[in-house]
C-alpha cells in the first residue's frame, strides 16, 4: 500500500527526492517514475535507454532509507512534468523494479506489438524477458497506468529484476535491445 496516492500528497510533506525532465521533443518518452533509492537503477537503465534521442523522465528517491515511502502506484502516477512529456508521445516506455530474484525483465503493457518485439530484442541479447499477459502481476494494463497515458493509449512497462538492476553490463545490453526493438 502506497503512503501517497498523488504526487500532489507526497509534495506537500517529502523533500528528499529530485526529478529528471529531458524534454528533446521526441515522440518517444522514457520514465522511470520510482527511480533513486526506491527501485534501485531504474533512473540508470531509462538515461540509458533515452540516450540522445528520447525524452526522459525520472523520479529519484533521495532517503537515506525507507524510500519505499516515496513510491506511487504507476496508475495513480500524476507528476506535472511526467504527464506533460507522456501525454504528448506517441511511445511510452516506463522502467520499474521487481523483487525477483532471478535474472529477468517482465515487458507489459497495453503496446502489445511493442510488447512482443521488446522481449524477442532483450531475448536475443542473452537477457531473460517475457511478455506478460492479462493476468500477469507486472501486467501494466491499467488504462491509467503512466506508460498507457501517451497519445496512443497504450505502452510498455519493464519489471526488472534486482540481478539485472544491480549489473552495469545489463543496463547497457537492456538499452542496446529496446533501443533495436524501437528502430523497427
Amino acid at each position: 500500500m502506497d503512503t501517497y496516492s498523488s504526487f500532489r500528497e507526497l509534495k506537500a510533506v517529502e523533500t528528499e527526492y529530485c526529478i529528471t525532465h529531458v524534454d528533446r521533443g521526441s515522440d518517444v518518452t522514457i520514465i522511470a517514475p520510482h527511480g533513486g533509492n526506491i527501485e534501485p537503477h531504474t533512473s540508470e537503465i531509462a538515461a540509458l535507454i533515452a540516450a540522445d534521442n528520447h525524452n526522459l523522465f525520472c523520479f529519484n528517491g533521495l532517503r537515506q532509507r525507507n524510500n519505499r515511502l516515496l513510491h506511487i502506484t504507476s496508475h495513480n502516477y500524476d507528476e506535472k512534468q511526467a504527464l506533460a512529456l507522456v501525454q504528448a508521445s506517441a511511445t511510452v516506455i516506463s522502467v520499474h523494479g521487481c523483487t525477483r530474484k532471478e535474472a529477468i525483465i517482465f515487458v507489459g503493457g497495453r503496446d502489445d506489438e511493442l510488447k512482443q518485439r521488446i522481449a524477442a530484442a532483450l531475448n536475443r541479447a542473452g537477457i531473460p524477458a517475457v511478455a506478460c499477459n492479462q493476468q500477469a502481476k507486472h501486467g501494466g494494463l491499467h488504462p491509467d497506468n503512466i506508460c498507457n497515458r501517451g497519445l496512443s493509449g497504450k505502452g510498455v512497462q519493464l519489471e526488472i529484476s534486482r540481478r539485472l538492476r544491480d549489473s552495469p553490463q545489463a543496463w547497457h545490453n537492456i538499452a542496446a535491445a529496446i533501443g533495436e526493438a524501437l528502430e523497427k
